[in-house]
């Protein structure tokens, strides 16, 4: 049990260290904005369509899985009303940026849980898998943590409350591991919500926020950032299936 916990802890910490790259630049440019915005867009719309979905649909069927896809993609629009009283009515850029800074944050932080559930899952098969499932979560989770810092610097948020939300959300990767070996057992109904939660969560926020923005930034950078991180994904899943 522990080194599958080291593994997975280690994989959820990565998402600061994406975050630090961000925060150790003295500006963060509309350029670098719209390609780590588009990164990450690529990134969770690749998880979602090649893992999330497939899985979700194998364990519990269509009309379960959307269900709860549509629950998640509602939990989000209301965490929305939440979080905008939380930062206040401000139409400005940086508010905006907030805005999107957040809700990347939870929406990662929801799929991290199914993420660590599937490295307990595959150290359960052989401990050889969940190693090389630990590293692909680990290698996607940087660009992550740098769509989580991006737009948050740009609107002011200090750089000690980024990293400090962005290793909470690495924390979430062993929470999600724990939980796989604790209610391994009650069926694969159980995983096959989370990962429909975490799925609408992320499309919601792709399509409200995160890729509208980074095309808003700059549409070339974006294009090229959204195609990068499709590619990165479809590598990492390449790997994974071998």
């Amino acid at each position: 049990m522990g080194h599958v916990m080291l593994s997975s802890l280690l994989a959820g910490l990565s998402t600061p260290v994406g975050a630090w790259l961000i925060l150790s630049r003295r500006r963060v440019s509309p350029a670098t904005l719209s390609f780590t915005l588009a990164l990450a867009s690529g990134v969770m719309a690749t998880v979602v369509a090649t893992e999330l979905v497939p899985t979700g649909l194998r364990l519990a069927g269509w009309p379960t899985f959307a269900a709860a896809a549509a629950a998640g993609a509602v939990m989000l629009a209301l965490l929305r009303g939440a979080v905008a009283e939380w930062q206040g009515s401000g139409t400005g850029a940086p508010s905006r940026l907030r805005f999107v800074g957040w809700f990347i944050a939870i929406a990662i932080a929801l799929h991290d849980i199914p993420e660590g559930m599937a490295i307990g899952a595959g150290d359960a098969v052989g401990q050889s898998l969940g190693v090389v499932i630990a590293l692909a979560i680990a290698l996607h989770n940087i660009p992550e943590g740098m769509s989580i810092a991006a737009p948050l610097a740009m609107a002011g948020e200090p750089r000690r409350r980024i990293l400090f939300a962005t290793v909470a959300i690495g924390l979430v990767t062993p929470l999600g591991t724990l939980l796989s070996l604790a209610i391994g057992q009650l069926g694969p109904e159980w995983s096959a919500m989370v990962l429909a939660l975490a799925s609408g969560a992320m499309v919601y926020v792709v399509g409200r926020d995160t890729l509208p923005e980074s095309l808003a930034a700059g549409r070339p950078t974006a294009l090229v950032g959204m195609a990068a991180g499709v590619a990165l994904m479809l590598a990492l899943a390449a790997v994974h299936g071998f």
